[in-house]
């Protein structure tokens, strides 16, 4: 009877040591992260992916963020938020169907733990028909008085308005990629960039120094122009974006 006490209660330590096993192989060492896409099975267009570890910060070393295995975006001070404080993870750069987001904290020993979630990416919707392709316009010394510092180049300017948001191309061909939101027939949302993998990127960052602020926009298409107006506090963004635009496909 003794032996059959001895071996369960052998067994029920075994199962725990084997649960704590494994909670370490998911966690790590010691500590965990959680995330707001925790639970998720479905993301929507625009979300907001902050880790939130168990250790103080001043014990964490860095975040970082991975999308399907790739890098994407590094944080080293709280809050955690992926694309920087106050922006969104946008996901209209990814493919419809199932993706892996994982971020994985480093504490100042060089431990490791993660947090996986799996989730669908929905289908990215098509921008107004009246903006969708390509537009151009020449940027002058007079427009580039709004910005404040670290003013971008006077010249030719594109942007492209697609599913994944609009794209513009600077006189010395760099690319970004922005996020807008359409509000109306002859209103939008300018919103930060949308930050992707690999990280860094250089075709990532904003028109200012922190996270671009959220600014309203005018636009009005006739025929093959587009004119843009707003009162916008980053002035560097302004400086490029209002005026009118050519359609060049």
């Amino acid at each position: 009877m003794l032996k059959g006490m001895q071996l369960a209660g052998l067994l029920v330590l075994a199962g725990l040591l084997v649960a704590s096993g494994a909670s370490g192989a998911t966690h790590g060492q010691g500590f965990t992260v959680r995330s707001t896409l925790d639970g998720k099975t479905v993301l929507p267009i625009r979300i907001h992916w902050i880790a939130k570890p168990s250790i103080r910060a001043s014990q964490v070393k860095e975040v970082d963020f991975l999308i399907d295995g790739r890098l994407a975006w590094v944080e080293h001070h709280a809050p955690y938020v992926y694309a920087n404080d106050g922006n969104w993870l946008v996901t209209t750069f990814l493919k419809p169907g199932k993706h892996v987001f994982r971020v994985r904290v480093v504490d100042t020993q060089g431990r490791k733990t993660r947090d996986t979630v799996t989730a669908r990416v929905l289908p990215a919707p098509a921008p107004p028909a009246q903006l969708a392709g390509t537009w151009s316009r020449t940027v002058t010394s007079e427009d580039l008085k709004k910005c404040r510092s670290g003013c971008p180049p006077a010249g030719l300017w594109r942007i492209k308005v697609s599913k994944k948001g609009w794209s513009p191309r600077d006189p010395q061909g760099n690319v970004g990629l922005f996020d807008v939101a359409y509000l109306s027939a002859t209103g939008l949302q300018m919103r930060p960039t949308i930050e992707y993998p690999p990280y860094p990127n250089g075709n990532n960052g904003g028109w200012c120094d922190s996270t671009d602020p959220l600014a309203t926009y005018s636009v009005q298409v006739n025929a093959n122009t587009m004119t843009l107006a707003a009162t916008d506090p980053c002035g560097n963004r302004a400086a490029v974006l209002e005026g009118t635009w050519t359609r060049t496909s």
